[in-house]
Formats: C-alpha cells, sequence, structure tokens
C-alpha cells in the first residue's frame, strides 16, 4: 500500500481511538489506547487485527526522541504464546509523527522472552522505526498494529503495559484498550503458516 495512503488509513483510525478514549494529559512520559478487529485482509484470515494509537512526550525526562515503543502483552503464563503462529505482522506496522512534521514508519517485532530493555517478563510486541530522513522526536504519536489469532481481551486499563525507550532512559505508561487473550488453539501452526505464505506470495 502506498505510504500516502496508509497515513490516510492511520488519520482516520487516530481519530476513532481518539474519540473512544481521548489522550490528551497524562503525568506519564508515554500513553495509548487500542482496539481490536477481525482482520480483512484474506492473507490473515481467521486472525484478529490489533491497532494501537501511542502518543509520548519525553520534554520533562531529558527530551530525547524515541528510540522505539513496547508493549508488553500480558501473557506470561500463556503457554502457548510463544508457539508458531499466533502472532504475524503487518509490513509495515504503521506510521506517526516525527520532527517537523514528516512521517515515520514503525516496524513491528515479537520477543517471547520481552524486551530487555524493560522490568516486565514475558511476551512483547516492539515498535521500531524505520532509520532514515525521518526520525520521531520527544514528543508525538504512532498508529501501529499486529495481527494474532488470540481474541481480545475485555476493554480496561492496562497499568504499565506501555513502554517507550528514549536515550538511555525508560519509562512505562498505562494502556488503555485491548490486548490479545490466552486461548491456545491445537492446530495454531498450520493456520499461522498458511497466512504467513499467502504473504510470501502476494
Amino acid at each position: 500500500m502506498h505510504i500516502a495512503m496508509r497515513f490516510t488509513l492511520a488519520v482516520a483510525a487516530v481519530a476513532l481511538l481518539s474519540a473512544i478514549c481521548p489522550c490528551t494529559a497524562s503525568a506519564d512520559a508515554v500513553w495509548g489506547t487500542g482496539l481490536c478487529f477481525e482482520a480483512t485482509d484474506p492473507d490473515f484470515e481467521g486472525y484478529w487485527e490489533y491497532c494501537y494509537h501511542i502518543e509520548w512526550d519525553t520534554t520533562e525526562y531529558g527530551g530525547y526522541g524515541l528510540s522505539h515503543s513496547t508493549i508488553y502483552l500480558a501473557l506470561a503464563e500463556c503457554v502457548c504464546a510463544c508457539d508458531d503462529g499466533y502472532f504475524e505482522h503487518r509490513i509495515p506496522a504503521g506510521v506517526g509523527i516525527g520532527v517537523d512534521g514528516c512521517e515515520v514508519v514503525y516496524y513491528s517485532e515479537f520477543d517471547c522472552e520481552g524486551d530487555p530493555h524493560f522490568p516486565l517478563e514475558g511476551p512483547t510486541m516492539k515498535f521500531a522505526y524505520e532509520e532514515g530522513d525521518c526520525e520521531p522526536g520527544p514528543v508525538g504519536w504512532m498508529h501501529v498494529c499486529y495481527y494474532s489469532l488470540f481474541p481480545p481481551s475485555d476493554y480496561a486499563v492496562f497499568e504499565d503495559h506501555l513502554g517507550i525507550k528514549f536515550g538511555q532512559i525508560v519509562e512505562l505508561g498505562d494502556l488503555e484498550g485491548v490486548l490479545p487473550y490466552c486461548e491456545c488453539d491445537p492446530n495454531p501452526i498450520e493456520q499461522g503458516s498458511w497466512g504467513t505464505i499467502k504473504v510470501l506470495f502476494r
């Protein structure tokens, strides 16, 4: 999909998320909201698409530009969370606003053991920007998505389930919305592998 079209879709999704939960004031350096839909991409039939609007402001923490953001998936006790097929990536994962208003492109990375920069253990989804002419600054937002076979949890506020790294500093904030809910399928690899194969041969 053309970057301009991705950006237009991201802005529309941001408006929807903002209407559900305005995230304009927070004592944290990072905060965000999340929604989940049945995936409409035929390459990911049977998956759920999780999308998050993440905002940050590091001006009171040194004013460093964002390195990456991480979502704690609350699946530390889920025995199948790290099995093949349960998580897949949208490529790119999404877009955001960068320094001087330029557009930043983000990619996702699933880590079964968790992001080593943060204190919480268990599976995480990390969003890092594509290095180039545009980089995220000390204040900004991103709209990013990924796919999972896990259905969504109940809508809630997940305290300290959202993290950012900027410079050598890490901070945690709250995530309002949904996260994947552990529901192990006896045949996840077959379903996940088929989705991956279709992506490779698009």
